[in-house]
């Protein structure tokens, strides 16, 4: 039933002018690995599975669930349930390098990025760093995820500085985003805790 679905939309190309509600209900058993080969098919289904409205979010959501039912938990704030099932099972290569060697790569979550070692490295910067030599504030810096000791990822950095910048009520601002840190914070401890159950079912 799946495949025949899958291989409808391939074959008859009328079925791009269908309404996306029933679009929706075409792709509600595919594979998440399935719905991004379909994303590339045409621009209509581009536009409508990389969508982040209501309806393609359920699709996706409804797809891990039904595909990948260890991660339970849910996507980081502002994570895109597509993103979210990319970075949990389906990147295959360094975002930045393309490096496959699955021994040298690793889910970088407080960045949302699959990195190999050096990549990141290249991308993180000390606390101490990022006071002292490029004078970030720390209200900058409290708002932004950090990996552990070795420090921050510097896209984040920079986005977080430019709204800083921008903002006239910095106290407001910064007390906002660092609730949203604390959050983030316990949304990886869950995936993570999800990622560890899966493995030790695995391991048994």
């Amino acid at each position: 039933m799946i495949i025949s679905k899958y291989n409808q939309l391939q074959k008859v190309p009328y079925l791009i002018l269908l309404p996306n509600e029933v679009l929706a209900e075409i792709c509600e058993n595919l594979s998440p690995t399935d719905l991004y080969s379909l994303a590339s098919t045409s621009k209509k289904l581009r536009n409508f599975l990389w969508s982040t409205s209501t309806i393609t979010q359920q699709i996706w959501r409804n797809s891990r669930r039904l595909y990948f039912p260890q991660y339970k938990s849910q996507p980081l704030k502002d994570m895109s349930e597509q993103k979210y099932i990319y970075l949990a099972a389906l990147a295959k290569k360094c975002q930045f390098c393309d490096e496959k060697e699955p021994r040298k790569l690793k889910k970088y979550w407080e960045f949302q990025v699959y990195s190999c070692e050096c990549c990141i490295q290249k991308r993180i910067v000390s606390h101490k760093s990022l006071l002292k030599k490029h004078k970030i504030p720390e209200d900058v810096l409290s708002a932004c995820l950090s990996f552990g000791e070795q420090g921050y990822f510097v896209p984040d950095v920079l986005t977080a500085q430019l709204e800083y910048s921008k903002t006239i009520d910095k106290f407001s601002w910064v007390t906002h985003k660092q609730l949203d840190v604390i959050q983030q914070k316990c949304r990886i401890i869950s995936i993570l805790l999800d990622e560890f159950h899966a493995d030790s079912i695995l391991r048994h």
